[in-house]
């Protein structure tokens, strides 16, 4: 996909007005540019093939589980308002700020003002357009590396030190814009190549993609949640670690990585198995 994943992040982390932060940022894509490769490698696979129900399933049912951070997010904005009980009113409106703009980085997956349709309705969708009533969702199809990186990534937000979660919160919405504006051309070009699906039957099928990449749904995520990460950071004097900050981002790329090559490999190992059915040819 011409590396669109890597030039839209590098776009995005460009946005961010702290220069530290940014840094930090855009050397750990490149340190981790070998993770960030297997990731764009799964979505240049995508569209080449039509793929099987079972091969679909995984992957729906997988990548949804890295994006499914809703109850992280709570969780996390309860932890920044059960600080504000006993402590003075400045600090107290500091935290209720920080909570407020990590917390807006849930508008959308509620439905809030948008009729009440949520992002997991306009996932089901999409997943649904190409796999009608076969069960996807079930456990069985998500593999062991999507939830080990769920429950890292709520891990990092309710149980591991508020900055960590902030900053997994805001890296995961950096990501998330390059990842989905990348699939929504796999996406798009797969329906193409390999469906027949109508223009109403396309629009809605790629309408979660479209909802993020559209509207910039996740570069203003991300920039809330700076925001949160700078309030929380005068209420308790404290300062970022930004180095710290560049190994956690790298270890975010490092564990999604894992899950994009092991679909990657499934794929391959199921375009092998159709090519060696076919019927040989002199």
């Amino acid at each position: 996909m011409n590396n669109i994943l890597s030039k839209t992040v590098t776009n995005v982390i460009s946005m961010v007005s702290d220069e530290q932060l940014q840094h930090a940022l855009t050397e750990s894509f490149q340190e981790a540019a070998s993770s960030v490769l297997k990731c764009e490698n799964f979505f240049e696979l995508l569209p080449t093939h039509r793929w099987s129900d079972k091969m679909l399933a995984r992957i729906f049912n997988s990548w949804k589980a890295t994006h499914t951070k809703m109850l992280a997010i709570h969780g996390l904005s309860y932890r920044l308002q059960r600080l504000t009980l006993g402590v003075e009113a400045q600090v107290k409106e500091q935290l209720l700020l920080a909570s407020a703009y990590n917390t807006q980085t849930n508008h959308e997956d509620l439905g809030v003002d948008y009729g009440a349709k949520t992002y997991a309705e306009l996932y089901k969708d999409l997943a649904d357009s190409f796999l009608g009533n076969y069960p996807w969702q079930l456990e069985e199809y998500c593999l062991a590396q999507a939830r080990e990186f769920k429950q890292w990534i709520y891990h990092n937000m309710v149980v591991d030190d508020i900055p960590k979660g902030l900053l997994t919160n805001m890296f995961s919405e950096i990501y998330n814009y390059g990842e989905y504006t990348t699939a929504l051309c796999a996406f798009s070009e797969l329906i193409d190549n390999h469906y027949n699906f109508c223009i109403e039957e396309k629009e809605k099928a790629l309408c979660y993609l479209n909802a993020h990449v559209a509207y910039e749904t996740e570069v203003d995520h991300c920039q809330v949640v700076v925001k949160a990460l700078n309030e929380y950071s005068k209420a308790t004097n404290t300062k970022i670690d930004y180095q710290q900050a560049k190994l956690l981002f790298k270890e975010y790329l490092s564990r999604l990585s894992t899950l994009m090559e092991a679909l990657t490999v499934e794929m391959i190992q199921e375009t092998d198995a159709a090519a060696s059915r076919l019927p040989w040819v002199s």
